[in-house]
């Protein structure tokens, strides 16, 4: 009998490409500051890791760039200028300074509360942790659900203190390659629409979800609406200003002044007819 050929987890390869996209985003910024990095790996991502820091080699010296491989052995393939280190579990791992750390499974909160902290963890779809990441510091978050063509999904969930760091983290979500199979849908949608993969999605949840918002909260800026779209939904802020000009095309919306491009100083407010589908 022919041995069966065992497929890579979609939900994993997403996870990858999402990790290895934002870690080298972070690596240069911490490679640009004087107080150094640290990385910690609680999967099985550490060689992809290594592979991220190699194409920084030429600027490792000199600076304090620091790997930690917790539960396994550290693989091979470390750059020269990357101090390693494992260890047991992570109430071992102490990180005083700037810290990116993928986690799965349970975490302690001491971990994550620190001064620079971020963190990427996997979750069981419903639990996106984002509450106990606030109340340990990290107030700039997103929850995204991995649905494969089965159904099954995955949580992906990333968080840090920095607005700009959220951001930088929802352009390199929306960035990945189309997995196969693989699309994104927000926890907090209550349509549980499913959302290709793309630089240009589809926009129709943010719309209900701004709709939403503009009820409860009355007029404002779209800067306003473009700051909860960053906090709040899986979107990125410029997305707002595509949901937005569709809901005012379709009458949902009442925008002043009442001509022109919508601008973060555009006033918007729910019309009579904002229902969407």
């Amino acid at each position: 009998m022919a041995e069966r050929v065992r497929r890579p987890d979609p939900h994993v390869s997403v996870e990858r490409d999402v990790l290895v996209r934002y870690l080298d985003a972070w690596t240069a910024t911490v490679l640009r500051s004087q107080r150094g990095g640290t990385y910690v790996e609680c999967g099985d991502f550490a060689a992809d890791a290594f592979r991220v820091f190699g194409e920084f080699a030429d600027r490792l010296a000199g600076h304090h760039l620091t790997a930690v491989v917790v539960g396994r052995p550290a693989p091979a393939g470390a750059p020269e200028g990357l101090a390693v280190r494992t260890a047991a579990g992570l109430r071992d791992v102490e990180v005083p300074g700037p810290m990116l750390a993928h986690l799965s499974g349970e975490w302690p909160s001491s971990l994550v509360r620190g001064k620079a902290h971020e963190v990427l963890l996997t979750a069981e779809p419903g639990t996106d942790h984002r509450e106990r990441l606030r109340a340990a510091g990290l107030g700039c978050g997103v929850a995204v659900d991995l649905v494969a063509g089965t159904g099954q999904a995955r949580t992906l969930v990333f968080a840090t203190a920095d607005s700009r760091h959220l951001a930088t983290f929802k352009n390199e979500l929306w960035a990945v390659d189309e997995f196969a199979g693989i699309r994104y849908r927000d926890p907090r949608d209550a349509e549980g629409t499913l959302v290709d993969i793309s630089l240009t999605p589809q926009l129709l949840p943010l719309r209900r979800a701004l709709l939403a918002e503009l009820d409860r909260r009355g007029p404002g800026p779209v800067a306003e609406l473009q700051r909860f779209t960053l906090l709040e939904t899986i979107y990125r802020a410029e997305d707002a200003l595509g949901a937005l000009t569709a809901a005012v095309a379709a009458g949902q919306v009442t925008r002043e002044p009442g001509k022109g491009r919508l601008g973060s100083r555009t006033v918007v407010s729910v019309s009579g007819a904002a229902q969407v589908r």
